[in-house]
């Protein structure tokens, strides 16, 4: 091991400085992408683009997946050398059997988020399948400055009398400063309420700071 003088001697090297400088400028030289795939499913969708991913030195830092219909959809944000950016761009694209849209975003970890979330809640409706049924429940989330941040949809066969049921679930917020009169007993009455002239369970649950991951949303 090197003593503390051994490695300020080593630190104040000229060859030492001018390979940590080119070594930072290339760790900085970065290009973080948003990659948007869809395709009618088949085995080894994640591990195709992920491996044109690693060829071109990148990673994936987050990403979800799921199933609509027939169709695999994947969101994925990369960080990739700015060098390579293009031609792993391109390589997507060329991915025949899967649409795809990529476009450049800021470094994750120098994002800051503004305004703060001053309340955050967990929401499921379950009911006979109707139109509408979305467009209804966002609308009153969206009357008391509540956003969707995180969804799910489904369709299932109920246990009786050949019925299909919808069933959404979901965590919403609200940023500061929330809107005057905001009253999450009152949303919740209102949603209860809308659920019964719909003929469907709606619930609507505060939620605290480490709930979030213990709700299994998307």
């Amino acid at each position: 091991m090197l003593s503390s003088t051994m490695m300020r001697r080593a630190i104040a090297s000229p060859t030492i400085r001018q390979s940590w400088r080119t070594f930072s400028a290339m760790s900085s030289d970065k290009t973080h992408l948003v990659v948007n795939a869809f395709g009618v499913d088949r085995p080894g969708m994640v591990a195709d683009l992920s491996n044109l991913v690693l060829k071109a030195g990148g990673n994936v830092s987050e990403s979800q997946a799921g199933l609509l219909g027939k169709h695999f959809a994947l969101m994925m944000l990369v960080t990739v050398p700015s060098s390579n950016a293009a031609s792993l761009q391109t390589s997507i694209a060329n991915v025949t059997d899967m649409k795809t849209a990529i476009f450049e975003t800021e470094d994750p970890k120098k994002v800051q988020v503004t305004p703060k979330i001053g309340y955050s809640a967990h929401f499921t409706l379950a009911g006979a399948n109707e139109p509408g049924m979305m467009h209804t429940l966002s609308t009153v989330l969206l009357k008391y400055g509540l956003s969707i941040d995180k969804m799910e949809t489904s369709e299932e066969d109920a246990p009786f009398g050949g019925t299909t049921l919808f069933i959404m679930e979901g965590i919403a917020n609200a940023h500061e400063p929330l809107v005057k009169g905001f009253d999450s007993n009152k949303i919740r009455d209102e949603l209860t309420a809308l659920g019964d002239s719909m003929n469907c369970d709606i619930t609507f649950e505060d939620m605290h700071d480490d709930d979030e991951d213990e709700k299994d949303i998307v």
